[in-house]
């Protein structure tokens, strides 16, 4: 007997660079994804030009900011004299940009909070949704596309969501199994703080298992 094909949370919003599955979306290139590790290269490049908490940070600056003027100078001249170089070197960095651009994957966590915050946006002002529904809106997306139904009631349990035989809409609509806004809004709010079984007033120290002084 075959094991069945291991669940993914590979579920709405779409991978942030691209269309259609979410690991070859990642692989393409993109604009954002290039502005993205330009500006990731730029903050390298600035945060060793400041030399934020070096010993020696007053000396260490002047050096690196001389040695920085001084390339710059050079490539300036490098490409009147040679403009295939500075074609090179444009292309290396832009390659540079984008692998520093590469998304990072979002934890466990943070995909099963995604699944939770769409299924209460399908909900709505409503006090439920049906569980067909909720499958064919994420079917219409692309990150999701490939799940069957039975893969993603997978990934709604494996969410935390209870999917109740029957619930109710409106008068018109009952009958069919769903899900409540009631848990959607449990499953999202907060761990609540444990309260103390004896009340402690305010200013005072709990005494509990204290011993007085003889």
């Amino acid at each position: 007997m075959t094991e069945p094909e291991a669940d993914t949370l590979e579920l709405p919003p779409v991978p942030e660079f691209g269309n259609g599955r979410p690991r070859w979306a990642a692989q393409r290139i993109h604009p954002r994804r290039l502005a993205r590790g330009h500006l990731a290269q730029w903050a390298r490049l600035r945060a060793w030009t400041i030399a934020e908490g070096h010993p020696t940070r007053g000396r260490t600056v002047t050096a690196r900011a001389a040695g920085l003027g001084l390339a710059a100078l050079t490539a300036w001249r490098t490409g009147h004299e040679q403009p295939q170089l500075l074609a090179a070197a444009a292309g290396l960095y832009a390659i540079r940009a984008w692998r520093a651009g590469r998304p990072v994957p979002p934890t466990a966590e943070e995909l099963q909070r995604r699944v939770l915050l769409g299924v209460q946006h399908l909900i709505g002002d409503r006090p439920a949704v049906f569980v067909r529904e909720v499958y064919d809106a994420f079917q219409a997306r692309p990150a999701a596309a490939h799940l069957d139904d039975a893969r993603l009631r997978a990934v709604l349990v494996q969410c935390g969501i209870t999917i109740h035989r029957s619930v109710r809409i409106s008068s018109t609509e009952t009958g069919r199994s769903g899900i409540k806004a009631e848990d959607i809004a449990a499953l999202l709010s907060p761990t609540p703080v444990d309260t103390p079984s004896e009340p402690v007033d305010a200013g005072q120290a709990n005494r509990e298992g204290a011993v007085d002084p003889a």
